[in-house]
C-alpha cells in the first residue's frame, strides 16, 4: 500500500510537469512548433528552458514529506504523427527543485528531478511508459532518492488484459 501511495503522488508530479510543459507559452520555448514533413509523417520538436511549475505533493507516503514543490527546468517534446494516424512522442524533463514541506518543523529540501516518457499509439496497440528520479537533501535530515517507473500498454489481439503496472522505490 505504501508503494502504491509514492507512486500515486510521484505521478501527479510527473502529469503535473507534463502539463506544464504541453501548456506553457512559447516565450519559453525555442520557437513555435512548425511540423516538418518528410515521407508522409509531420514531426514536431519543441524545447523549454528555465520553466518554473509549483505544486503540492501529499499525504505523505512513506518516503515523501507532504508540501509544495517549485521546480525549474529544461526539456524536450518530440511528437511524429505518419499519414496513417500512428503517433510517436517522447519527452525529457530535469532541473533542480525546492521542496518546502508543510511541517514547519521538517527543514526545506533541495535536489534535482529528471522525468522521461514515451509513447507508441496507433488504431490497434498502443502503449505508455515513463520513467521519474529524484534526489534531495536538507540540513540534518535524511536524504531522500525516488525512482518510478510505469507501464500501459494494449495489444489488438484482445486475448490479454492489459499490461499495467507503476513501481516506486525510496
Amino acid at each position: 500500500m505504501k508503494l502504491l501511495r509514492v507512486a500515486c503522488c510521484l505521478s501527479i508530479f510527473l502529469l503535473a510537469l507534463l502539463a506544464f510543459a504541453l501548456s506553457t507559452s512559447t516565450t519559453h520555448a525555442q520557437g513555435p512548433c512548425t511540423p516538418s514533413n518528410g515521407n508522409g509523417a509531420q514531426t514536431c520538436t519543441v524545447n523549454f528552458h528555465d520553466d518554473v511549475q509549483v505544486f503540492p505533493i501529499g499525504p505523505p507516503p512513506a518516503c515523501l514529506i507532504s508540501g509544495t514543490i517549485t521546480q525549474t527546468f529544461n526539456g524536450v517534446i518530440h511528437i511524429t504523427i505518419n499519414k496513417a494516424g500512428d503517433v510517436w512522442d517522447t519527452g525529457t524533463m530535469t532541473g533542480p527543485f525546492v521542496l518546502v514541506p508543510d511541517d514547519p518543523t521538517i527543514p526545506t529540501y533541495t535536489g534535482h528531478a529528471t522525468s522521461w516518457f514515451g509513447d507508441s499509439i496507433n488504431n490497434q496497440n498502443m502503449v505508455s511508459h515513463f520513467t521519474l528520479n529524484a534526489h534531495a537533501t536538507a540540513p540534518n535530515a535524511p536524504a531522500i532518492d525516488f525512482h518510478e517507473v510505469g507501464h500501459f500498454s494494449i495489444s489488438a489481439s484482445g486475448t490479454n488484459p492489459p499490461l499495467i503496472f507503476d513501481y516506486a522505490t525510496c
